[in-house]
């Protein structure tokens, strides 16, 4: 039987074990928590938008699962930090990045997932019809399609054109017409340049290197790019870029073919040292498909397609069209 004192002991304790048990609960009810050294810390999160509903997202001890309408995820209340985040769903390649959070901030990113086995037929040896545009008119030495559907053009006579009647750059139209000298340096030395993300980045590559400039408004540029112009990729000694273009609904997404290979690529390599030797592939660029994807420190790059000297004829409705060995290959992508 308890005796009275015994009772206010129990009362006692019981209130101080509320008490200690209910700052904590209101700290994070508050968006605080307690750090490794007893230090009280305003918390964040990473906020995920995925290409598939159900992925599961984890950041090392909490779990979150993307939502079935918008393909996302928030994990809350943690602490300024690094965080290894994952996001796997069966029959996807993992997505992977060390993100860096910080206290009152919400760092996202969009992790765009790869099937292993992209569904696909075999078109055989006659070209299919395709949406692919090119300008109607003479004497172009190059020319690129903006997001418009119009067309800058490079004349025979070294002058920029919007659609070969209206000139382009400074003295041009506002819009679509308006380029920085900059800019039209840059598309008249580089071999290959292409315009994506809404005629705000531009890609331009040669040989083994791929790099962006980036010349729409800052405030829109992407959360992980902290400078307009930066190196995108470097390919593996013995391998080269050949083509590249923006994965269609994904702009912080590329497909690239390489000498026997198609790749969705990811520009943002944050996350992660860079590699200064080559990227110690699960599979090897261009060279096999099917075993893993790679992160490239924080870049994650995934096999679409495997094959002698793919080359990418078209993208439309999710779907890629491939040349390769005088065939035509027709691949579903996300």
């Amino acid at each position: 039987m308890l005796t009275r004192q015994k009772r206010r002991v129990l009362f006692y304790i019981s209130i101080s074990a509320f008490a200690v048990l209910l700052v904590p609960v209101l700290l994070y009810s508050l968006g605080y928590g307690i750090t490794d050294g007893f230090k009280i810390s305003k918390t964040g999160g990473v906020f995920i938008q995925s290409s598939v509903s159900g992925a599961k997202i984890s950041d090392g001890s909490k779990i979150k699962y993307t939502s079935l309408l918008g393909y996302s995820a928030l994990i809350k209340n943690l602490l300024p930090g690094s965080y290894k985040v994952t996001v796997e769903n069966d029959g996807y390649w993992t997505w992977e990045k060390t993100l860096q959070v910080s206290a009152e901030t919400v760092t996202s990113r969009n992790a765009l997932l790869i099937p292993k086995n992209p569904a696909g037929q075999n078109l055989g040896t006659s070209s299919p019809e395709t949406n692919t545009k090119k300008p109607p008119f003479q004497g172009i030495k190059k020319y690129w399609q903006l997001s418009s559907g119009d067309f800058l053009i490079l004349g025979d006579d070294k002058k920029f054109y919007i659609n070969k009647d209206l000139p382009a750059g400074k003295a041009g139209p506002l819009g679509a017409g308006s380029f920085s000298e900059e800019v039209l340096a840059l598309l008249t030395k580089s071999k290959n340049t292409a315009f994506i993300d809404g005629d705000q980045r531009i890609i331009f590559w040669e040989n083994r290197n791929i790099d962006s400039l980036w010349i729409g408004k800052e405030n829109r540029r992407p959360e992980w790019q902290t400078e307009n112009e930066i190196k995108i990729f470097t390919s593996p000694p013995g391998t080269s870029v050949r083509q590249v273009f923006e994965y269609p609904g994904w702009p912080d997404y590329l497909l690239i073919s390489t000498q026997n290979g198609v790749f969705a690529l990811e520009m943002d390599s944050s996350g992660g040292p860079a590699s200064p030797s080559p990227p110690r592939f699960p599979l090897r660029l261009g060279e096999a498909s099917g075993e893993a994807g790679a992160s490239l420190g924080g870049q994650n790059i995934f096999p679409l397609y495997k094959g002698k000297m793919p080359e990418i004829i078209s993208i439309e409705s999710g779907k890629l069209i491939i040349k390769d060995d005088d065939n035509f290959v027709e691949l579903e992508i996300p």
